[in-house]
């Protein structure tokens, strides 16, 4: 579809302070016209739905594009400049070197015939113009929050990116997480500091949780001149980064906030998955195998292999299905229960009957209902806000050990394995170090060309800027009713914990995440 565009600032397609009006040309194309609005508050612009529509399509189907801010939007009269990499040798060669302002990224891809064109975003990459001198950029890198393979390949790639495509030497590393800005000494970040640093586990910068006080850290970018903010985090740290950018708004300062977002569990709404991800997930198959080797060389052998997974379990999904050695997997958004038709104790049995041995795999937050209320637990929580999850792996492994040898009378060889912290701690892989480079280019290219208060990831393998509120208003879980829920279940052949007796007399004793960690009533 080609798309004429009327502004007048052609660097940005699509200001916040207009509206978009798809109207039919003379040729059956669409063309986009603008109408200028004054300015509105951020709430207000990172909800609008900007509209494109089509003569063949009914009056309620459109284009929807979800935008994001732009330094312009509260600095008008902003310079811009060429973009560097147009006298870049290694861009020499790239067809077309930066990326059109009309091209976007659809959120869905697969509709039908007549449905609407639904939700796009802003296609990431270099923009031909720029909105920083590279000689005037003093940018800071933090990370925050719990550890995760490859936060050092992006704090690495982030680094170089700036360095190496726009020429950016000043670049500080904010050390121990958002309280680094006004309670820590920074870094100086250069491509030989960082050099081999994506080869470590970790955080090179170190994290923390909480500590984010948004007033303290925008004096503390004001005082040292800092005009671009990295911050990779997950949730909670996106959300302070939102605070960040409306607070920098609101002092009119020239500072781009730039958010990668980061979470081992793969819970992050609307981009394709996390970094570090495929890396957990290939680790987890270490632990799995050890506890089948275990559970194969004894009689009875049960083994219990506990994952992350707070609220979602993709980990223990997709590591179950990449195993293939695996019996049942339990995760967050699955209710189960222990006792009774259809419940774990009897696959339990029946597996031990069949084949000698059983592997269960639980994502750390499942069941934790049922743990709380066994144990009488408080509501306890850390300083990200996060609930204090209790140990389900060592609850579950109790139980089974206690059905069989107590009401069974039967002898089982419990074999439990925690690998949490040994998997979160290692290097990404290949895979993710690749996109671990992306995600950092895509967040520096964005800084860059003036965007602010967004964050990157891959939207159906295309990477995009999102508005940081599109990627914080939920949580990604696992959808039950989904073909990959079901591809597991195929493989295990475990129950669905799902039927009439258990809805009409077990609920007491049944989790889902909706009850927030609390068994129903």
């Amino acid at each position: 579809m080609d798309l004429s565009v009327h502004t007048a600032s052609p660097s940005l397609p699509f200001p916040h302070h207009s509206s978009l009006l798809f109207n039919s040309c003379s040729h059956s194309m669409l063309r986009l016209e603008y109408r200028s609005l004054y300015w509105k508050p951020l709430s207000w612009r990172q909800n609008r739905a900007i509209r494109a529509q089509s003569p063949n399509q009914t009056p309620n189907d459109g284009f929807v594009l979800d935008d994001v801010p732009h330094l312009t939007h509260f600095l008008p009269d902003l310079p811009s400049y060429p973009n560097p990499l147009q006298n870049s040798q290694a861009y020499a060669i790239v067809k077309q070197t930066f990326v059109s302002p009309e091209d976007v990224v659809a959120q869905r891809i697969v509709v039908q015939k007549d449905t609407p064109r639904g939700v796009h975003f802003h296609r990431a990459g270099p923009r031909e113009k720029v909105y920083f001198k590279p000689e005037e950029v003093c940018a800071c890198i933090v990370t925050c929050g719990g550890l995760c393979p490859g936060i050092n390949t992006v704090i690495r790639e982030i680094v170089c990116g700036l360095n190496y495509m726009y020429g950016v030497d000043d670049i500080l590393g904010i050390q121990g997480g958002y309280r680094g800005f006004y309670s820590k000494n920074t870094m100086r970040l250069t491509p030989k500091v960082v050099n081999d640093i994506h080869k470590r586990g970790g955080t090179f910068l170190q994290t923390s949780r909480g500590g984010h006080d948004t007033h303290k850290i925008v004096d503390n970018i004001q005082d040292r001149g800092i005009n671009q903010v990295y911050i990779i985090g997950g949730d909670g740290t996106q959300k302070g980064a939102a605070l960040i950018y409306e607070e920098v708004e609101k002092r009119g300062i020239q500072v781009a906030v730039a958010g990668i977002p980061k979470t081992i569990d793969n819970d992050i709404a609307v981009i394709d998955k996390s970094f570090g991800f495929d890396t957990a997930v290939e680790e987890a198959q270490r632990a799995i195998n050890a506890a089948h080797v275990e559970v194969e060389s004894v009689e009875n052998g049960v083994g219990v292999v506990k994952l992350m997974g707070r609220y979602s379990g993709f980990i223990a999904m997709h590591a179950t299905l990449a195993s293939r050695d695996v019996d049942c997997c339990l995760i967050p958004e699955s209710p189960f229960y222990l006792e009774g038709q259809g419940g774990l104790f009897e696959f339990i049995e029946k597996r031990l009957k069949e084949n000698g041995h059983v592997v269960i795999v639980l994502a750390e937050g499942a069941g934790q209902g049922y743990v709380a209320q066994s144990m009488h637990a408080a509501d306890e929580r850390d300083a990200s806000g996060n609930r204090l999850l209790l140990d389900v792996g060592l609850w579950l492994s109790q139980k089974i050990k206690d059905h069989f040898t107590k009401v069974q009378k039967m002898a089982v060889n419990m074999k439990y394995i925690d690998p949490t912290y040994m998997i979160r701690a290692i290097p990404s892989n290949a895979s993710d170090n690749i996109y671990c480079t992306l995600l950092a280019h895509s967040a520096v290219h964005g800084a860059m060309a003036g965007y602010t208060g967004f964050t990157v990831g891959p939207v159906n393998c295309k990477h995009a800027y999102i508005p940081i509120a599109r990627v914080t208003e939920r949580t990604n879980t696992v959808k039950l009713t989904d073909r990959m829920w079901a591809r597991l279940l195929a493989s295990t052949n475990q129950p669905t914990f799902i039927s009439s007796k258990v809805e009409a007399s077990s609920k007491e004793d049944m989790f889902s995440p909706q009850s927030e960690f609390n068994c129903p009533n």
